[in-house]
């Protein structure tokens, strides 16, 4: 925490947020998605701290349960991507040739459309839904990016002399990639996946601004923030305030959090800085 402070800050933030993810049905104060045509666009309040919406519903519970849907789709997402990628880039990056040939292949295919494009196009040709999310939001981070960063750190550690050591005493491909190529490029694995949890919620924060996001009234940061939200922030403010402000904050903690995984995993930045 000395020698991190930010990175220390994203952890206790990213810890909060997952304990709100899992426990925030019990603290919750109201039903997020019952409307109270009594409370319409309530000002911040003892009894709604985060005042209400247009339908009377309480920001504070929206906001809450909102990050139950962002951290549980973005860290499946960044979870079946990881593996993907891992796998993908470690037989690319060691056994080259045609399984290298055809990654490459399949990330500039991904890399040629923009991601935000890529996930509208998904979206919009199936139904929304969390799976049709899942689908649109692993495709491109595993194969566009991560794969390849794996790829090109499986092949600088294929041509390291503690590789042609293990060949040399008879050690099988498996063992190879398994004791060996695997350890060294989990720390990339690690910070990679950190960093892409930050990118993921803004994605999906995204879709649900654009009405492509998860049916309405399931409480979504990014679905709050649009539709009929948007024709009342200048006189109710707290209804973009609050869940930009969570986004905001989530998305940053996620990033500083990676950063400083990655000052502390790799061996050049950890020697530099000593």
């Amino acid at each position: 925490m000395r020698r991190q402070p930010l990175g220390a800050f994203g952890l206790v933030v990213v810890v909060v947020l997952i304990a709100v993810a899992i426990f925030g049905s019990w603290v919750i104060p109201y039903n997020p998605i019952s409307a109270d045509p009594s409370a319409i666009r309530e000002s911040p309040s003892i009894h709604h701290f985060f005042g209400t919406d247009q339908m009377g519903r309480d920001v504070f519970s929206r906001v809450v349960m909102g990050a139950r849907l962002s951290v549980g789709v973005s860290f499946t997402v960044v979870a079946i991507s990881a593996a993907i990628s891992t796998v993908l880039g470690i037989i690319a990056g060691y056994y080259q040739r045609w399984p290298d040939y055809l990654l490459q292949r399949m990330g500039e295919f991904f890399s040629a459309f923009p991601p935000l494009v890529f996930l509208l196009l998904v979206v919009s040709v199936l139904h929304p839904s969390v799976k049709t999310l899942l689908i649109a939001l692993t495709l491109p981070v595993a194969l566009a990016g991560g794969s390849r960063v794996i790829r090109g750190a499986a092949i600088s550690i294929k041509q390291s002399q503690y590789i042609e050591a293990a060949r040399s005493v008879g050690a099988s491909d498996a063992r190879i990639i398994f004791f060996h190529i695997l350890p060294n490029v989990m720390p990339l694995v690690i910070v990679g996946a950190t960093t892409g949890l930050g990118s993921v919620i803004l994605a999906l924060a995204a879709l649900g601004y654009l009405g492509l996001g998860v049916p309405p009234p399931t409480p979504d940061w990014g679905g709050d923030l649009s539709g009929q939200a948007r024709t009342y922030f200048r006189s109710a403010p707290w209804l973009a305030i609050f869940p930009g402000l969570a986004i905001g904050l989530t998305v940053l903690s996620f990033n500083l959090l990676g950063d400083s995984l990655r000052d502390l995993l790799d061996p050049r930045l950890r020697s530099r800085g000593g």
